[in-house]
């Protein structure tokens, strides 16, 4: 079982009187699958994630999670939270704090450092003194250390660069298909959710207005208008070509797939 939301709202007090922001939302993150949240700014998306997290309750419905304690969240603002001195004492708080033991701590903060492409000269340095790109690999190395079951990300993918981001897609993947995690991922980057996604949820105002298939989403431009999130690039590229050259090469989530198309096609 993966986490289950069953009726979940969130309601807040304004000076308008209550304030619903998640409407009643009933989804299960499927264990094991790479789940992709979207919509626009203010949709709910980083609430939702805090909620499933544990930081805040519920005004009512449920959120039902097997295992609790396997669950790490990595914040969208991550150097809001960081205090150590150091990136090593910043990771090693993260492992004791959730007792995590009976392991060598130098031997698994370095290989969560390589995990995100940073090399043990970073381990002396702060957490202050790195770029915002820097800054986030860091934060998702503390994620990756502390080995969750169920990682809950909120744009992971900003501040980096595309070979980052390539070396990241590439890393979840691998976690998902070997070793079984499961993946929460909130994000605007719509490229990024149709390479990686297994599903996903569309949020617009706290509401679920999609729930599903990737490519069944990503091919409804009235949907995605709605929502005031993009295409992605591919999907965008494969109309064109329909529309203009008659050709249907159908849909892909990965550019190789479609050069392999295209090649056939004019072969």
């Amino acid at each position: 079982m993966g986490i289950i939301l069953k009726n979940a709202s969130y309601d807040i007090l304004s000076d308008d009187g209550v304030l619903r922001i998640i409407n009643n939302l009933s989804f299960e993150f499927k264990e094991k699958k790479i789940t992709f949240v979207l919509g626009e700014s203010g949709s709910g998306k980083s609430l939702l994630l805090s909620l499933i997290n544990g930081d805040d309750n519920l005004t009512s419905g449920d959120i039902v999670k097997d295992e609790i304690k396997s669950v790490q969240i990595l914040r969208q603002n991550p150097e809001d939270y960081f205090f150590c001195n150091t990136i090593y004492e910043e990771i090693l708080f993260r492992l004791k704090k959730r007792k995590i033991s009976n392991i060598n701590y130098d031997k698994k903060i370095i290989s969560a450092l390589k995990m995100v492409g940073l090399d043990d000269s970073y381990l002396r340095r702060s957490p202050f003194e790195i770029s915002k790109g820097e800054q986030k690999k860091v934060a998702i190395a503390i994620v990756l250390a502390c080995n969750p079951r169920v990682l809950i990300l909120d744009e992971p993918f900003t501040n980096l660069d595309s070979s980052s981001k390539k070396k990241l897609i590439k890393l979840f993947r691998m976690m998902k298909l070997r070793y079984g995690k499961t993946f929460i991922i909130a994000t605007n980057d719509t490229d990024i959710a149709l390479e990686l996604a297994d599903e996903v949820i569309c949020l617009k105002d706290g509401n679920s207005v999609f729930e599903g298939d990737k490519f069944d989403l990503f091919t409804n431009t009235m949907l995605l208008n709605n929502v005031s999130i993009s295409k992605p690039d591919i999907i965008r590229f494969t109309d064109l070509v329909k529309k203009n050259k008659g050709i249907n090469l159908g849909y892909r989530d990965d550019l190789n797939d479609l050069m392999k198309d295209i090649y056939r096609f004019v072969k």
